[in-house]
């Protein structure tokens, strides 16, 4: 955007009078001119990333048009879409002073299609449209805003870009730039007129001649040569390449090769220039003779003023190889970064390139036989014999740890017949990297460990057997632990679906609609590939060339199976039920609605469904899970933390599903924490009642307090029920020193858990039992720590029994959880001494984490949509579902006594009857008390009076004394009231203990 006013002096020298007028340009929002108004944008290309692109880089040129040296420091390169309302990107310049006529060459990112440009002055990881598209020069090193388009050097605008200097240059291609007129030198502030579209030329860069705009004095031109930076031959075949160079001011008289020269390469066709600013070519010819290797030549050129240039072309030779000679023995090809040819039969076609086998192996199975071409696999068939050149190459996909061995930068691809191969089979677990490439089938069954990112990427973890989290068997960093962990890393393949982007139809479901973690699959066949994976990180990942055959081993269950007892209590994650979504709305159709987290309230703190129709669905899964369940008491976690609200509305929906009154909520406690979630308890009240009103622990170690409720059981039982949900593993940002991640398996912020967990065994859980009066605890929730890690093994070292451990461990790995192809318990159950006597039995329902995350509510945009109102993947964890078989408060001991009434008398005073009843124990041991004598039976409308209370609608007394000796008596009085004159009768019954 350089608007520049100039005269021509009497001595005819053109001079710049002004430098950058402010102005408004159409298509730009507005603002002043920048400084340095003499540098400009020259040359722009930005089809480097595109299929038959002359480049394999996208660039921008810039030159220095003045006559004074310009720097750099503080600018930079700014783009923006077509369309665009703001500028997508930029890319910050170094600190480079720029001569006058000096050129600087910014590129992107090199790319597979396109011939190498040469050495770069400056990458930038441009990506730019090419056809169309806005690139600014600006004074600034942010980002541009609206604001800040005052500090624009020059902008061009090209193709149907919206900003622009008064109207567009013209639209390039792939095979076409557009170029400044006059070298660089023209700039009229109209992109139209100063940009022509064209074939593109090598661009220019720091190292290229001067050239100078404003003459100042005699300007004396150097020589500029034009070579490729590469020349790629084949052995037998041989190649060439044109050379030129040109000298405005003089003529280039001498081609010669400066150094690298040697038997087969030489030079040909050497045409001189015969006039100033002619040009000079030459051919550099490489013979069919010449080895397979890297050669650099530097090539010479002179002129008739006693100046000389020269330039250094990469001549690679590629030899014919087998694949098994390229891959070699060790980890890395022995001819890496070296253009190579070979042959092999096409095994498969994936979506970016094809995979390529030698017919006949060469018999050493530390070499693999197979290799991936990247390219275009266009007229490529497979099962066709193919010959191709390319570059050897070790590619390191994101979070890799080794390098896979591939071929790119084709130069040749032709087909010379037909073959076949034979899949080589594979049993797992085994070392797979020797098979990298090849078509192979896996005679071992293998499990699903993993879908995550099946509906995602169209990814199955597999191995042999379930992997099991080391620490959810053994003590972090043991050398057990570490020996689960290496062989869990050496017992993986990832299934793939071969089309590397998200699929449209999910791959691999069964007729039920799931894939479960835990269903196998038989003889599955394909090609090795090696890349990323959903979640992070790389593996070895079989591109199938037949249908994979699945097995459903790992059934559904309806319901959870447990074994018989008074009262089933339950823990369950239900994955961010909120009432209010992220869209502001809520469950009730009101809108400008928030969620809390500590002071801040805003619909950016809500988690969980983001609308009315997904939060329905999530609703409807959640409730026919916990309906299955069926637990007397149900222990909540990830639930919105708004008072009673979230946990309300759930309780409606249920006793809608299961009948008025099924269940209630436990009142919250006092605190509830910070965090826009928290625990909660709902109950059936027909099973259990409440003793006393819940309890929580606000300490600030607990921004998710744990909370607390003792119940009693219709035999009087009580027991007390603690739910937690200690701090995740994620989100390591801050973690430092005991929260740090220490790579022993536990993750991050570890040492807050196990503060949490010291809190509740030091604080909470005393406090817990005192308020009952008794010491039956059970502490379930999500602990986000595995079975053996430190926040487990101190509660059990407390005395708090691991009761996943007790009964789930006999018949298989214990997991509620799946992560990283991965099982293991996050949620527990441990039941204290008293207690753990009463637990009948235990068990993990997997409805949920053997499941995709892809059949959960969540709405996903385009594609297949496996939804199902069923209660599978309610949540991402698994209920624990606890049988407790509670021992009464009270024993009936009748039968070790006898009971004599004498005959009623009735108070003609007081109108009321009265009789007295003689206990005996008749028994040999004493009758333990308090003694509760129980009146069964007593007719409608006749009271016991002073009775000690009511059980079952019986009346009942309190016997005198504790303990009642073997042949020891106690009589008591009883009084009833009977307006209706009543006949009076009722069974007496004894009971040893406390209603």
């Amino acid at each position: 955007m350089n608007m520049h006013v100039a005269t021509i002096t009497p001595a005819g020298r053109l001079t710049v009078l002004a430098a950058a007028l402010t102005t408004l340009m159409a298509g730009l929002s507005g603002g002043a001119l920048a400084a340095s108004p003499d540098l400009v944008i020259s040359h722009i290309y930005g089809g480097g990333a595109s299929g038959g692109a002359t480049y394999n880089r996208d660039f921008i040129e810039l030159f220095n048009r003045g006559s004074e040296p310009v720097s750099l420091k503080g600018k930079s390169l700014q783009y923006a879409s077509a369309t665009g309302a703001n500028w997508s990107s930029f890319g910050v310049l170094p600190d480079v002073t720029l001569k006058p006529g000096q050129y600087y060459l910014v590129a992107g990112n090199v790319q597979s299609a396109g011939a190498d440009i040469g050495t770069i002055d400056h990458n930038w990881a441009m990506s730019l449209a090419a056809t169309a598209g806005a690139v600014a020069l600006a004074n600034s090193t942010a980002q541009l805003t609206s604001a800040t388009e005052n500090t624009i050097i020059d902008l061009v605008g090209y193709g149907s870009a919206s900003r622009k200097e008064t109207a567009n240059a013209p639209a390039p291609s792939t095979t076409n730039s557009i170029q400044r007129l006059k070298a660089g030198c023209q700039d009229t502030d109209d992109n139209s007129a100063d940009f022509a579209a064209g074939a593109v030329p090598l661009p220019r860069r720091s190292s290229t001649p001067l050239n100078a705009c404003v003459p100042t004095g005699p300007v004396i031109q150097e020589i500029v040569t034009n070579c490729p930076a590469n020349l790629q031959a084949e052995q037998g075949v041989g190649g060439s390449a044109l050379l030129s160079a040109q000298d405005g001011d003089s003529m280039v008289n001498s081609i010669v090769i400066e150094s690298g020269a040697m038997a087969g390469i030489s030079l040909e066709n050497i045409a001189l220039a015969t006039s100033a600013g002619a040009s000079a070519t030459a051919t550099l010819r490489v013979d069919a003779s010449v080895a397979a290797g890297n050669y650099p030549i530097r090539i010479g050129f002179g002129n008739s003023d006693g100046q000389s240039a020269s330039c250094t072309v990469a001549v690679r030779v590629a030899g014919l190889l087998t694949i098994p000679q390229i891959q070699g023995a060790d980890a890395k090809s022995p001819y890496n970064n070296s253009v190579q040819t070979t042959q092999g039969v096409v095994t498969a076609i994936v979506g970016s390139g094809f995979f390529l086998q030698d017919q006949n192996g060469d018999g050493n199975p530390a070499t693999s036989d197979g290799i991936f071409v990247f390219g275009s696999s266009a007229g490529v068939n497979v099962g066709d014999l193919v010959r191709v050149t390319g570059t050897v190459t070790e590619y390191t996909p994101t979070g890799a740890t080794r390098s896979y061995t591939e071929l790119k930068d084709l130069s040749s691809v032709g087909k010379i017949g037909t073959g076949s191969v034979t899949p080589t089979n594979v049993e797992m677990p085994t070392d797979l990297a020797r098979y990298e490439g090849m078509l192979v089938r896996f005679t071992t069954p293998l499990t699903v460990n993993g879908n995550a990112y099946l509906g995602e990427r169209g990814e199955l973890t597999l191995s042999v057997g379930r992997r099991e989290i080391p620490t959810n068997r053994y003590v972090p960093g043991s050398p057990e632990a570490r020996a689960l962990a290496a062989a869990n890393a050496a017992n993986i393949v990832v299934l793939d679906d071969g089309i590397f982007v998200t699929p449209t139809t999910i791959p691999y479901l069964f007729a039920d609609g799931t894939v479960r973690s835990g269903d196998t699959v038989d003889d599955l066949t394909g090609v090795l590939d090696f890349g990323a994976m959903g979640g992070g990180g790389a593996a070895f990942k079989l591109q199938p060339t037949e249908t994979p055959r699945f097995s459903r081993t790992n059934e559904r269950i309806p319901a959870p199976v447990v074994a018989a007892g008074n009262v089933r209590v339950a823990s369950a994650n239900v994955l961010n039920f909120f009432t209010t979504f992220t869209n502001g709305n809520d469950a009730w159709g009101r809108t400008g609605q928030g969620c809390k987290i500590g002071s801040t309230t805003s619909k950016s703190n809500c988690r969980g469904a983001d609308n009315m129709a997904e939060f329905v669905r999530q609703r409807d899964k959640i409730v026919q899970s916990l309906s299955a369940v069926n637990a007397d008491v149900v222990g909540l976690m990830e639930i919105q933390n708004n008072d009673d609200i979230a946990v309300g509305y759930l309780v409606e929906q249920l006793n809608a599903a299961m009948g008025a009154g099924t269940y209630a909520v436990v009142p919250k406690p006092g605190a509830t924490g910070t965090d826009a979630i928290r625990v909660a308890m709902i109950y059936k009240p027909k099973s259990v009642s409440l003793v006393g009103g819940a309890l929580s622990d606000g300490d600030s170690v607990n921004n998710r307090p744990p909370m607390a409720q003792t119940f009693k059981a219709a035999n009087g039982g009580k027991f007390s029920l603690v739910v937690n949900h200690l701090k995740s593993k994620g989100g390591c940002g801050g973690a430092s020193g005991a929260n740090a991640d220490s790579g022993d398996g536990q993750g991050c912020w570890n040492g807050e858990r196990v503060e949490q967990a010291a809190r509740l065994r030091d604080y909470f859980l005393p406090q817990v039992k005192a308020a009952a009066n008794d010491g039956d605890v059970l502490i379930v929730g999500d602990m986000n720590a595995y079975g053996m890690e430190d926040p487990i093994r101190l509660l059990n070292a407390a005395g708090y029994e691991n009761q996943i451990e007790r009964f789930v461990r006999a018949s298989g790995t214990p997991y509620s959880y799946v992560f990283g192809g991965e099982s293991g318990y996050l949620d527990h159950a441990l039941a204290s001494t008293s207690l753990a006597s009463q637990v009948a039995g235990v068990t993990e329902w997997h409805n949920n984490a053997d499941e995709p995350e892809a059949i959960d509510y969540n709405i996903e945009t385009g594609g297949q949509d496996p939804y199902q109102a069923n209660p599978y993947r309610a949540s991402d964890h698994d209920p624990v579902v606890v049988s407790l078989n509670l021992a009464p408060s009270y024993v009936d001991v009748t039968a070790s006594a006898t009971i004599a009434r004498s005959a009623l008398m009735l108070n003609r005073l007081t109108g009321k009857y009265s009789a007295t009843v003689k206990i005996t124990n008749t028994s040999t041991a004493a009758l333990n008390g308090p003694l509760q004598l129980l009146l069964q039976g007593l007719p409608s409308g006749v009271t016991l009076d002073e009775k000690s209370g009511d059980q079952n609608g019986a009346p009942y007394l309190t016997l005198p004394g504790m303990t009642l000796a073997p042949g020891a008596s106690v009589t008591v009085t009883t009084t009833f009231t009977n307006p209706s004159k009543t006949a009076i009768t009722y069974t007496p019954k004894l009971f040893s203990g406390t209603f």
